[in-house]
């Protein structure tokens, strides 16, 4: 609120006075340095521990020492990310990774201080624009209070290309921006102003123009940087000293590096996500002529790899097609099913075909409907059997292989991947028949229906159950929607409300017999042959989900991301806030598996984005179903620590958080730091930032740096030992009935006491549990406050062969003696078609007692 900026989600904010994480008794590194995590996210800046003051009783005088349990933070200028040490990358940095240069910047000395008036503790803006700064980069803002107005004198007294700091003279307040939060328009005409780049009246000096264009290019404004060099270039026709030409030619040439570095970055992303028209686009528009060679071989590689990709996926199309117009005569497969929706479209054959030929060439046309360049390479055996044949048909030989033995191979490839195929017909229906078993089990709305369908393909031949996990990997959504005819009611495009929006409803839930409501924005170029990444996004209580969607809109198109936003609070439910209630989880659960069932979701990269209230359901939900998600980012949340996460915190163990929020937003920096004294001590996988001076906003230069943390992340899967890479170990708590899966193990029933609504007031003490695998099969549980615990067995968690023991709290299960298990497929398809989790299946359940 204090520098006009763009799509702000709220207007209001909670401050408190103070430096909240000891900021300015921080030990500043010697230099700005580069942290580099494992997962090679970058963090640049001064490298800084937290302090605390001692006093020397010989001097007097106070010192600033580095605290033992102090947070370990990077100060990058107008926020400060803490991290813990554990998560670092040691060594070098490598030559690739692209760091932050040091920038030219312009100051202007603060002045006078006129008063040392507190901030007031709730603020906010009376005016809907802010005022202008004036010349001298000073400006009053008037902003409503409790108890009427105040007025606030600002400064901006520094301004790079990377952050611009204010400071007011009326005020204990100072507060950071990143540039690209603010307007560029407003940045060119204080850069105008500036005693170094100010111009005489009537006297345009390309040496300070191209000084601001210069500035407008580092920021990343590179259309206004080129205007600039336009005008510039318009201006000045009459010749430009030697050296300010060489200035001019020098910033032409990096303004042209810029443009083909663009062009890369866009098309390395849009290739990665799935866009490959859009791809293909931009790299056929990629300026060789300006580029560097680094950016030309990078643009190369791309189209090799873009060539690649739609050979492969053109020659499978076309030897596919050609192989069932052989055999139907058909010209053409049904154009719903190219465009991802409907059902295999009937076949209306020139000739009969054997009654044995006729499911294969369904199966068929099923596959051919399904390819996308991303999926292509299950056919790659089919590929170079059928191109085989094409070629000795062309030579008058015959063919190596029967029609029905290809169809057969591109089926089996696609249903199992490109090491399960077979040239074997009847492999590869056997194979089609679980497939369509797992869809139809899926589809059954009754458990009778269920019964019925699992009792029939049971009378057959199945196909072992190892096998259906990888088929079921390999799926396409159960109903897929229709992307012609979409279901759902599509919402208008206007006030800043992207296009593609279509509002939907789940079925029935605990919660909603009427279904959720929930928002859906499919990534461009969306296909259901290839599996998306899903961000769920959470908007506060009282804000229209549409607008945290046209927040993140434009970064979750560019890096392929189905979006999805459910509502709740006042637009469904006249809920005030979120409550921290188990039961409410389904606003997100619900809604997660409503759209796995109708859209290919990715089940190992789904995150939650929330800000403000979003943020606590967000942070909420995630510590509560942790093996759900790949990652939690919150803005601006305020986390209950009292009987949530101060138990909770430990849910977080395998699941990273991405936390954003102002140094003077109060009690969501104060507990966000309190779970995060924790979560670095300890190694886990979480970031916080803190932007200095700032509240709970919208912080708009944080969609990129989100989206980049996010597509180095990947779920967590099933994995037998239930602990971090470290000496720690902590148990999964539970206080609610409804946090009731972490991983493979199951909480089935919480001894009253520990429930959080039999709670007497005071602190509360939840349910916890933990275990790992042993290579002797032995499963060790540890428990408290359970009196009911599952544990879920996938394929790769023991050794099926041997005899299975299970320990609970050192002593051997109740009932349980050692025995060596089957798959089970009730367990494989009930779990499936509850969760809906193509990557975490299990094939084994077990339940034992527990003494609580």
């Amino acid at each position: 609120m204090t520098v006009p900026q763009r799509n702000r989600l709220r207007t209001g904010r909670t401050v408190a006075a103070g430096l909240i994480l000891g900021l300015s008794l921080a030990l500043t590194g010697a230099a700005a340095e580069t942290i580099i995590l494992k997962d090679g996210f970058v963090i640049q800046g001064n490298v800084r521990k937290e302090v605390t003051s001692i006093n020397d009783p010989a001097t007097g005088k106070t010192f600033p020492i580095a605290k033992d349990t102090g947070l370990d933070m990077v100060d990058e200028g107008p926020r400060v990310v803490i991290f813990s040490t554990h998560a670092k990358q040691l060594g070098e940095v490598g030559k690739d990774v692209k760091l932050r240069p040091e920038y030219k910047a312009y100051t202007i000395p603060g002045g006078p201080r006129k008063r040392n008036d507190p901030l007031p503790p709730v603020m906010t803006p009376r005016d809907r624009e802010a005022a202008e700064f004036n010349a001298k980069w000073r400006r009053t803002i008037t902003v409503n209070v409790p108890q009427g107005f105040d007025k606030i004198d600002q400064q901006i007294t520094y301004l790079d290309p990377y952050f611009c700091y204010l400071w007011s003279p009326t005020h204990i307040w100072r507060l950071a921006y990143r540039t690209s939060e603010m307007d560029p328009v407003m940045v060119r005409r204080l850069l105008s102003t500036h005693p170094e780049l100010i111009e005489e009246p009537g006297k345009p000096d390309a040496e300070k123009q191209i000084a601001i264009a210069k500035f407008m290019l580092d920021v990343g404004w590179l259309q206004y940087a080129r205007d600039d060099l336009e005008r510039i270039k318009k201006t000045f026709t009459g010749g430009l000293a030697k050296n300010v030409q060489e200035s001019l030619d020098k910033l032409a040439k990096e303004i042209d590096i810029a443009t083909a570095a663009l062009v890369v970055k866009e098309a390395d992303l849009a290739l990665s996500s799935g866009r490959y028209r859009y791809g293909s686009e931009l790299l056929a528009a990629f300026p060789d002529k300006i580029a560097e060679p680094k950016q030309t071989d990078d643009a190369t590689k791309l189209m090799a790899e873009l060539k690649s990709s739609r050979e492969r996926y053109d020659s499978g199309r076309r030897l596919l097609r050609t192989l069932l117009d052989g055999l139907t005569g058909k010209g053409k497969a049904n154009p719903l099913l190219a465009t991802g929706g409907g059902a295999a479209m009937a076949a209306f054959p020139s000739k009969e075909l054997p009654a044995a030929l006729s499911p294969l060439v369904a199966a068929g046309e099923d596959v051919y409907a399904e390819l996308h360049p991303d999926s292509a390479q299950r056919l790659e055996f089919f590929v170079n059997l059928a191109g085989q044949v094409e070629r000795e048909v062309k030579q008058g030989r015959d063919p190596s292989k029967r029609p029905e033995e290809l169809l057969a191979t591109a089926i089996s490839g696609w249903v199992k991947g490109k090491n399960g195929a077979t040239t074997d017909p009847a492999i590869a229906m056997r194979l089609w028949a679980a497939r369509e078993t797992v869809l139809s089990f899926q589809r059954a709305d009754t458990m009778n229906a269920q019964s019925e369908v699992l009792a029939t393909y049971k009378k057959t031949n199945p196909i072992k159950i190892d096998e259906l996990a990888q088929v079921i990997s390999l799926l396409p959504p159960a109903e897929p929607e229709n992307l012609l005819f979409r279901t759902g009611t599509q919402v208008l495009a206007k006030d800043g409300t992207p296009t593609g929006i279509y509002k939907r409803k789940t079925g029935a839930t605990t919660i909603e017999a009427a279904g959720i409501p929930y928002y859906v924005k499919l990534p461009p170029e969306y296909h259901h042959g290839r599996a998306y990444p899903v961000v769920i996004a959470l908007t506060d209580a009282k804000t229209d989900p549409k607008n945290m969607l046209a927040l993140i809109g434009s970064e979750a198109d560019r890096n392929g991301y189905i979006m999805i936003a459910p509502e709740w609070g006042n637009q469904f439910g006249n809920v005030q806030s979120w409550q921290w209630k188990g039961e409410e989880h389904e606003y997100v659960t619900a809604v997660l598996r409503d759209t796995i069932r109708h859209f290919c979701v990715d089940n190992d990269r789904v995150f939650l984005m929330g800000v403000a209230d979003g943020g606590n359901m967000a942070m909420d939900i995630g510590a509560s179903h942790p093996d759900l998600f790949a990652g939690v980012l919150a803005v601006g949340p305020t986390p209950r620590w009292q009987n949530m996460f101060d138990w909770y915190w430990k849910n977080a163990q395998k699941l990273p958080f991405y936390v954003v929020t102002g140094e003077m937003s109060g009690l969501s920096v104060l507990n966000t730091r309190r779970i995060y004294e924790q979560w670095t001590r300890y190694g886990f996988p979480g970031l916080m930032v803190v932007y200095k001076g700032r509240g709970i906003e919208w912080f708009t230069a944080e969609p990129p740096i989100m989206f980049d943390w996010m597509s180095r992340k990947t779920r967590v899967g099933g994995a037998a030992v239930l602990k971090l890479n470290t000496e720690a170990r902590f148990r999964w708590a539970t206080m609610r009935n409804t946090d009731n899966r972490f991983y493979w193990l199951g909480v089935e029933k919480i001894a009253d006491r520990n429930l959080i609504e039999n709670s007497k007031g005071g602190t509360h003490i939840p349910a916890d549990i933990d275990g790992d695998i042993g290579g002797n099969n032995i499963i060790n549980i540890h428990s408290r406050g359970i009196t009911r615990i599952s544990v879920w067995l996938g394929q790769e968690m023991i050794d099926w062969t041997k005899p299975v023991g299970v320990n609970i709290n050192g002593t051997s299960a109740r009932g349980w003696r050692a025995k060596v298990l089957e798959p089970d497929i009730d367990v494989l398809l009930k779990d499936y078609r509850e969760r809906g989790d193509r990557r975490m299946l299990y094939l084994q359940r077990l339940e034992f007692d527990a003494i609580p």
